[in-house]
């Protein structure tokens, strides 16, 4: 990779890792369906520039944006809101890449060499031990929610790889629009659609941009970009050092602490990943972040 793109693509995972901390302090204003809700108004927003109609929606891309935009990025905040450690949410949203060869290979029958399978079997034998190793059921919860989330950010990434060729901005677009109404359902249901002003303050504000603009359509933006320009197995190795930014940050912000175990079982989780992604060609996408 040229220097540039490097400097580009290490300081998106900066960004990513730094992401869980914004997405916490947004959740201190706004509750999980709020957030996510907000979120794709924000998102649809910003890329009605780049929005064209479609000949029809396919069923791929409605299925994308309920699993994509309405039930991954929600699962995701609601971990952040209740988790204890946000480094714990950081490595389960690493199990994408593990997850997406295993869905390819079950409904696909793609092909998963040996050496890819051995990086699935030990970056599971990581989550296991991480959440073996979590005392507090709170965390283990919020991991959970977070495998659920990626789960699902694994399936809708699929299902838009297998779909026509899309625009990336206007299938980004797109995934906002038909997340509209379940989301907004979802947050209606749940109490009020939109935060109270009197309670959001500017540093919630900050947060709530940084997750939309920054992490979310400039982060992607810069993943897809790298992908047509590289092999995908010497992009995505990169966005292996996301949780440890995210602990990084959790430290210096929340005062974070670090366990043995969570530190031993991250590190094969990532090994894992590693394995998996380096055996060949690595599934496309990058985790809900």
């Amino acid at each position: 990779m040229k220097p540039l793109h490097i400097l580009l693509m290490l300081g998106t995972v900066v960004v990513w890792g730094f992401n869980f901390v914004a997405s916490r302090v947004a959740l201190e204003a706004f509750s999980p369906e709020q957030l996510a809700f907000c979120r794709a108004v924000l998102t649809l927003a910003i890329l009605l520039p780049w929005w064209r109609p479609l000949v029809r929606i396919s069923w791929q891309l409605l299925a994308a944006a309920l699993a994509i935009g309405t039930g991954s990025f929600y699962l995701l905040y609601r971990a952040i809101a209740v988790t204890d450690s946000l480094t714990t949410v950081a490595i389960g949203t690493q199990l994408m890449p593990p997850l997406s060869a295993v869905l390819a290979f079950l409904f696909f029958r793609e092909h998963i060499s040996s050496r890819k399978w051995l990086g699935i079997l030990i970056a599971t034998l990581g989550a296991v031990y991480v959440a073996g190793g979590t005392e507090s059921s709170v965390s283990l919860a919020a991991l959970g929610l977070t495998l659920l989330s990626v789960l699902l950010y694994a399936v809708g990434s699929i299902l838009i790889g297998k779909a026509k060729s899309v625009n990336l901005l206007n299938m980004l677009a797109w995934i906002a629009a038909l997340s509209l109404l379940p989301l907004g359902l979802l947050a209606a249901a749940s109490g009020p659609m939109f935060p109270d002003p009197g309670l959001v303050q500017a540093r919630h504000w900050l947060a709530f941009l940084f997750t939309v603009v920054f992490s979310a359509l400039i982060g992607q933006t810069v993943l897809f970009h790298l992908y047509r320009n590289y092999p995908v197995s010497e992009v995505a190795p990169w966005t292996l050092l996301v949780p440890l930014f995210a602990g990084i940050s959790a430290i210096a912000v929340y005062g974070e602490t670090l366990s043995a175990s969570l530190l031993l079982g991250g590190a094969v989780v990532i090994l894992g990943v590693w394995i998996q992604q380096s055996g060949g060609r690595a599934a496309k996408g990058a985790a809900p972040v």
